[in-house]
């Protein structure tokens, strides 16, 4: 019943209604969509707390019409994931985009978007909607020894305006354009992390830093040339990107780029520059990583004038089993536009990047973030990011329950499944779902009635 408890207690803390009707209801509902089996639509959300037989109307209004931010769902988690870091360190925060299937002519937001399970020699399409998700990386390799957890504090859809008709007059192709450009992905992650710079202050970490961690999309000059206040941005780079240096040039004393460029790639084969080696948490246990390190560098198209630290990570051998040959992943290469952080923290935080990979698993296929089918143009903004923050919960409560790791607490997996240091998205809602059933009594104040039988039978219909 620990996990029960916590996630109820978690849920407890939500301050984004106005009501507290609504509110009763929407934790009622955040409960359910982990409850429930099956595809995850509002009705299944509603039978599962045999509520069924009675006006459904008033659940799918919490989404339409009621007056809430999908930002205000967030803040127990940003609350909360300051109790599992170091208050001496910097808040990591990892970003990505994610695209989740939602086809319909008529949906809000759905675009024809390139696949990204399409093979490299192939591209296809897929009929969905993009998001921009950020996840609190919270170190667990420091204090638990297990890998790093990622807790989504955020997820936002990208407004993607519908592209004209190619008979369209040349004054709304322009207008497209306009908008388009005012409105692409860029410049609403940085929108999102203003947001959740504002939001750290309120909880009162207005001292700590936050160290944004980001793909190789990101890496580019919206974001490298926005404002930014206490916070910071670590970013994946091309390995031909044109850097240079400050330009030294008496003839030019004006002149700020060194007309002498290189690129990430040429520093990692750069034999003068020597590789530093460090044990790093990555892939379960501390492994030695090599990385390079170059500052003050300049990046004329992206940051211009402002200075850079190059990180080169070398790739990290594997072998798929023992008796196979060793296999080795592709180098990595990070600008970062803070120049005092430590390297070793920077390189760390660039490996746990990886873990806002398995939110975008989790929610996909264990979440079931692509399954509501609502239409209404408010439902189809909430609706996903609601049940993100359900997700992001069920983890925080686990943490408080049960600790990091994985305990005999949770259901014994099968034999031939190998042992894992953390549970999974499955083990955490298969404890829920057995507390639940166990204890009856934690549900009667949300008005849950949950019976095994019902909910088993109704997830068949």
């Amino acid at each position: 019943m620990k996990l029960l408890h916590a996630f109820v207690d978690i849920c407890s803390e939500l301050n984004a209604f106005t009501q507290q009707r609504t509110e009763k209801r929407a934790r009622r509902l955040l409960l359910t969509s982990l409850l429930c089996m099956g595809r995850k639509w509002i009705t299944r959300m509603i039978s599962t707390a045999n509520r069924d037989q009675q006006d459904w109307s008033a659940d799918y209004k919490l989404f339409s019409r009621a007056p809430w931010k999908t930002q205000e769902l967030f803040t127990p988690v940003l609350r909360h994931s300051l109790e599992y870091d170091d208050p001496q360190r910097p808040i990591i925060i990892a970003g990505d985009e994610t695209k989740a299937r939602r086809s319909g002519n008529k949906v809000k937001r759905s675009r024809w978007l390139r696949d990204p399970l399409s093979p490299p020699f192939h591209i296809n399409f897929i009929k969905g909607i993009r998001f921009v998700q950020f996840s609190v990386l919270l170190p667990l390799h420091r204090f638990y020894g297990v890998a790093a957890r990622a807790v989504p504090a955020s997820f936002e859809p990208v407004n993607i305006p519908r592209k004209p008709h190619k008979k369209a007059s040349a004054t709304e192709k322009a207008a497209y354009e306009k908008i388009r450009k005012a409105n692409n992905m860029c410049k609403q992650a940085v929108k999102q992390m203003q947001t959740l710079r504002e939001q750290y202050d309120l909880i009162g970490a207005i001292q700590r830093l936050l160290l944004f961690v980001l793909d190789g999309g990101f890496c580019n000059r919206t974001i490298f040339r926005a404002p930014r206040e206490r916070f910071r941005v670590l970013a994946r780079c091309r390995k031909d990107a044109k850097l240079c240096t400050r330009a030294n040039d008496p003839a030019h004393p004006q002149r700020i780029y060194d007309t002498k460029k290189f690129t990430p790639e040429e520093v990692r084969t750069d034999k003068n520059i020597p590789w530093r080696k460090k044990k790093f948490f990555i892939g379960g246990k501390n492994r030695t990583v090599r990385f390079k390190e170059r500052k003050q560098v300049l990046w004329q198209r992206g940051a211009g004038p402002q200075f850079l630290r190059l990180i080169v990570i070398a790739p990290i051998p594997y072998r798929l089993s023992i008796n196979t040959k060793a296999n080795y992943r592709n180098p990595a290469f990070f600008l970062c536009d803070d120049l005092e952080l430590g390297v070793n923290l920077l390189v760390q935080a660039a490996v746990d990047r990886w873990q806002i990979e398995v939110n975008h698993r989790d929610e996909k296929q264990h979440i079931g973030l692509q399954h509501p089918q609502v239409w209404n143009d408010a439902s189809v903004d909430r609706l996903p990011a609601f049940m993100v923050a359900a997700y992001s919960f069920l983890l925080l409560a686990s943490l408080r329950a049960y600790g990091a790791k994985r305990t005999d607490d949770y259901i014994q997996p099968p034999k031939w499944q190998r042992r894992r240091t953390r549970p999974s998205c499955l083990d955490l809602l298969c404890q829920l779902r057995r507390e639940a059933f166990a204890h009856p009594e934690v549900l009667e104040p949300l008005e849950i009635d949950l019976q095994a039988t019902s909910v088993t039978q109704k997830a068949a219909a």
